[in-house]
Formats: C-alpha cells, structure tokens, sequence
C-alpha cells in the first residue's frame, strides 16, 4: 500500500467522558419543560434536524460552536467551571461547588448550555432551556458524508468492496476543513472518475473496525480498491485530478 500526505484531521473516536444527564430541577424551573416542547425548539433553531428515515442528528453548524465550548471547559481549570456556574444559575459559589462534585451539574451540561445560547443569540425560557440541554446530548451529530455518495458503515463497508472490481472509498469527519474543501470540489471529483467505478464514503470517527483494517487513521482520505484489495491510499486534500488519476489503470 502507498500513501501520499497532505492536510490531514485524525479520526481516531473522540475521548469525552460520559457523562451522568443534567438534574434539571437542579435550576429550579426545569421540570416544567417538556421533552417534546425542546426538541421542537431545537428543530426550529436549526440545531436538530429530523431526517427523511425519523432520525435525529445535531446540525453541523451547531458543533461547531459546541466545539468551541468543548475546547474551552473540558479541560479548564475547576475555578473556572464554578463560576460558569454561578453564572448561569445565579447561584452562590458554594452551592455551584455542590452541583459540580455532586455531578448535578457536569462540564458536558455547561458546554451544552452555552453552545445553545451562543447560537441562538436570543433569550430562553430557562425551563425550555435546561430541558434542551438534556435533550440535545442525546443526540448524535450529522454524519460528515457528503449526500451525494454512498455512506458505509464498519457492518457495510467489506461487502460494497467485494461487490464492485473498482471502487474508491473516501473518508470523513466532523470539524475538519480539509474535509469541507474536498466537499467543495466533489461533484467535479465525481466527474472525473471512470463511471465504472463505485465510489462510496465512511465516518473515519465511527468505523475503528475500518480503520484498522485500511491503516487510514486521518482524513480526507481516498482509498482505492480493485477486485476486493486495497491499492493505494492518498490523504489530505486532493484536487479531482489527482482522485482520478489514482484510476489511471482501470
């Protein structure tokens, strides 16, 4: 196998903790707010989208800003998750101190929240509010496969390559501007490669499966296969020509 680098984003899976769901009494209004009220705010604040199949998924606009937070708190110092809490509950230090060892509120709850806020940019019921923290953190974001291609999964990607003598699997993830470039460029991409080609795309972040067995670890990523094997593997940001010469053969 041969590999060609350029502008690349790991794919290995994220490592936020789990985290226990937010207490929404803890705000005291919370338990007013009902879950489907929430959800139906979040459809219309484009933060969820349902899908043609009923599935729900975080908008990719939403994460982003959610990473923003995510970069910032998960990580910060203790002092400063506090008073982010005493903040945004107006509650005394102490009993901010309280919610955080108690895991009544955690560091994914306040990501949460603030991403919410930061891209609504208005005022929330603080009922609703809560209740769409709790809502949304159990629900996956948008897969990074672009529609107009076939999405593989770990359970499908081994039979799409033996079922086709030629085919190119590309490779995706979320937060990645390499990804979103390439994005830009694809139908021309798609155009340029032989017809007889089955080209198919798969989430680098949730195929570890895939990963192991390619050795792909980054994305963009173009693997190609012929007659079931795996030949050649460019990563990083490719122009539609160089995607297809990769074909030069079939």
């Amino acid at each position: 196998m041969t590999a060609e680098s350029n502008d690349t984003h790991s794919v290995d899976t994220d490592t936020d903790a789990d985290h226990d769901h937010i207490d929404t009494d803890a705000t005291g209004t919370a338990e007013l707010a009902e879950p489907e009220a929430a959800l139906n705010r979040l459809i219309q604040l484009d933060i969820v989208v349902e899908n043609d199949d009923g599935t729900l998924a975080t908008t990719t606009e939403y994460e982003d800003i959610r990473r923003i937070y995510h970069d910032t708190y998960m990580d910060a110092p203790r002092e400063r998750v506090i008073t982010t809490i005493t903040d945004i509950f107006d509650v005394e230090e102490s009993d901010a101190i309280t919610r955080l060892e108690e895991d009544i509120v955690s560091r994914a709850d306040i990501i949460s929240y603030l991403a919410i806020d930061s891209y609504t940019d208005r005022a929330l019921d603080p009922a609703t509010h809560a209740m769409m923290v709790e809502v949304v953190k159990r629900i996956d974001p948008e897969s990074p496969v672009p529609d107009a291609i076939t999405e593989l999964t770990d359970e499908s990607y081994d039979s799409f390559i033996t079922e086709h003598s030629d085919a190119l699997v590309t490779v995706w993830k979320r937060r990645c501007d390499p990804c979103r470039a390439v994005k830009s460029d694809l139908d021309t991409m798609l155009e340029a490669i032989p017809s007889d080609v089955a080209v198919a795309g798969i989430d680098g972040e949730n195929a570890p499966s895939f990963r192991r067995k390619s050795e792909v670890s980054t994305a963009p990523a173009f693997i190609q296969y012929k007659n079931g094997e795996q030949c050649s593997v460019k990563t990083g940001r490719q122009s539609p020509d160089a995607v297809a010469n990769m074909f030069d053969d079939v």
